[in-house]
């Protein structure tokens, strides 16, 4: 008896070792991540001489907000972050519309060439997306879509609109049909059975798609950078790097327009995060 107690006791031992580890590699992770946070906050509140001041202060000694006044006084980022706004959510609203209409035709339906189309869909994921900024280019030019905001939403839907069809696809196999063909014995037709029923069944899914692909439109650089030149037409990323000079670059600036330009996304993870791994985790491991 006495060697069973002392068992257990060892047991709950190595429990809280476990435990305890796992925690203390948690909040060194959690430390690692919000560094650059945290850095990029305090210099947005400094005047440049500070920021390359050695050794560094996490404190700015001279607290200043013309970095943000820069932002707010000056139109033309005014219209960036408005531009960014629009085009995100341009790109997130037809990316779910489209998305779950194609997932709901690859949930359902058995049609011929059906796995060849998720074989496409999954290698769109694959695909390097840097080798398609020349052939994009050269198609705009010769559409006339060069410098346009339209440019941008067809480019970001091209690898926005798979992982949605593929990820509310595995959404809709979950769901049982029974409670669609009910809603039609009920006198529905099946476009009314789907936003009944399947559409309101699935919300997890589409917050989780649409705050994914909103994050990636607006996060976005490589083809906004490839495809716009006009200040009138630019989003936030650009924006951000043209206050980086050769000789001189505007830390404060750039910083304080890095913070407002990373507030939408940490406002809308606080209040989504719990969907969006419903979202991403159902249906993970359905074929």
């Amino acid at each position: 008896m006495p060697m069973v107690i002392s068992g257990r006791l060892g047991q709950r031992g190595r429990e809280r070792l476990l435990n305890t580890t796992a925690y203390a590699l948690l909040i060194l992770a959690i430390l690692i991540v919000f560094f650059p946070l945290a850095w990029m906050l305090s210099v947005s509140f400094r005047p440049n001489i500070e920021v390359m001041q050695m050794p560094p202060d996490w404190l700015p000694q001279i607290f200043t907000l013309d970095g943000y006044k820069k932002i707010f006084t000056t139109p033309r980022y005014l219209v960036v972050f408005l531009n960014t706004m629009v085009i995100s959510l341009v790109v997130t609203l037809l990316s779910l519309v489209l998305g779950a209409m194609a997932a709901y035709a690859l949930a359902r339906f058995n049609f011929a060439g059906q796995r060849a189309v998720l074989m496409f869909l999954i290698t769109t994921q694959m695909f390097p997306l840097v080798l398609l900024c020349i052939p994009y280019f050269r198609i705009f030019i010769t559409f006339g879509l060069y410098d346009t905001r339209t440019s941008l939403v067809i480019v970001y839907l091209t690898f926005t609109l798979p992982f949605c069809i593929l990820m509310l696809r595995s959404y809709f196999i979950n769901i049982p049909r029974d409670i669609e063909e009910a809603a039609m014995v009920d006198g529905c037709s099946r476009l009314g059975a789907i936003f009944r029923t399947l559409v309101p069944i699935s919300y997890p899914a589409f917050v989780g798609a649409g705050l994914y692909t909103f994050l990636l439109a607006w996060n976005e650089f490589l083809f906004a950078v490839v495809l716009i030149e006009s200040w009138e037409n630019r989003v936030l990323t650009m924006a951000i790097y043209s206050l980086m000079a050769e000789f001189v670059t505007d830390w404060n600036a750039m910083m304080a327009f890095s913070v407002l330009a990373s507030l939408p996304l940490v406002v809308a993870f606080i209040f989504l995060q719990r969907y969006m791994v419903q979202g991403m985790t159902a249906g993970a491991l359905t074929s």
